[in-house]
């Protein structure tokens, strides 16, 4: 039993630093029955240090040497959704350098189709329809030149109403992998954030009909709701959001792929 006090449902205050021996295997476990780990200083990010980084691959985790391509959506002269000056690309990326953290801890290989305010398209390229849609092909075209395992986009939704809230996983009808992709994510995502009782979602998108891999886009939640807007904003919350595209990745690498 790792020492520490319950601080409620899903929380244990780590009493000690020598627990990093066993909390490895712990965590592992933890992915499938919704425990989580927490420090004093921020939910999630103390315990994946390089010391158990290299412990918990030694256990053998699912993810070990997978290739994953993180997507963080928009980014450069595409902002995204803005609400009150907050802008979509700083989010996502935000929640993939997160992301990115946790599947390296893992023993994933990562990599992100950007890892600072820019996107892929030309630079002399200004008809903004145009820049996404070069700018997505060219994500998309890295994902399958790499011979990516899955391919995961990262978004922030938004609705004319405000009351619409909830992340959403979103895949490519017919793909059966991409499917199972998006269902484990979406398990995931509802029962740690526990504020969303959105199910996975199937549809015809530019993401699903180009990768040559499973793929998902996972709308985060909806910049338009107040209180989520507040929570995306959150660096504890956006971790807590990486940590479960992580387990869901996790899960769906388990089950088989």
């Amino acid at each position: 039993m790792i020492p520490g006090n319950l601080l409620g449902p899903g929380g244990v205050d780590i009493a000690r630093s020598s627990v990093v021996k066993q909390a490895p295997r712990f965590l592992l476990l933890a992915v499938g029955a919704y425990l989580f780990l927490q420090t004093s200083v921020c939910l999630w990010e103390k315990l994946f240090f390089d010391r158990l980084a290299r412990e918990v691959s030694a256990l053998g985790s699912p993810l070990m040497g997978k290739l994953v391509v993180v997507d963080p959506g928009h980014g450069g002269p595409d902002p995204g959704v803005v609400r009150g000056g907050v802008r979509e690309k700083d989010i996502t990326l935000a929640v993939a350098r997160r992301l990115n953290h946790f599947l390296r801890q893992a023993g994933a290989e990562v990599v992100m189709t950007r890892e600072e305010d820019r996107d892929l398209a030309d630079p002399d390229l200004w008809d903004m329809k145009e820049r996404k849609r070069q700018d997505l092909e060219r994500r998309i075209a890295l994902a399958n030149r790499l011979q990516a395992d899955v391919f995961l986009s990262l978004h922030v939704n938004s609705f004319e109403e405000t009351d619409e809230y909830g992340a959403q996983t979103f895949y490519q009808a017919g793909s059966e992998e991409s499917r199972r992709l998006a269902e484990a994510i979406q398990q995931e995502l509802q029962s740690l954030l526990g504020n969303t009782e959105r199910l996975p979602k199937a549809g015809d998108y530019l993401v699903g009909r180009l990768a040559q891999m499973p793929a998902v886009v996972v709308e985060i939640g909806f910049l338009t709701h107040p209180e989520e807007k507040k929570l995306l904003q959150d660096p504890a919350y956006q971790s807590k959001v990486a940590f479960a595209v992580y387990a869901g990745l996790t899960k769906f690498f388990a089950q088989g792929r």
